[in-house]
């Protein structure tokens, strides 16, 4: 029985071991998105005038940046 339970906190060290490990190499690697000039106020309007602006967005992360959705504020 004592073998059996070192051999069982063995595999835990183990298990625990790598991931502490895959989860240290997937913090290092993230998308950081930086916005050029993240506000922009346009003047007043009027209504069914069309407007538009260009924001600059950059990835300055290390892995792929997904911009899933984009809502006017």
């Amino acid at each position: 029985m004592r073998v059996l339970g070192w051999i069982l906190l063995g595999c835990l060290v183990v298990m625990l071991w790598t991931g502490f490990t895959q989860a240290k190499e997937q913090t290092g690697a993230v998308p950081v998105i930086e916005v050029e000039k993240p506000t922009y106020e346009f003047d007043q309007v009027t209504q069914g005038e069309v407007v538009r602006h260009e924001f600059r967005v950059f990835n300055r992360g290390t892995v792929p940046l997904e911009i899933k959705k984009v809502k006017p504020g």
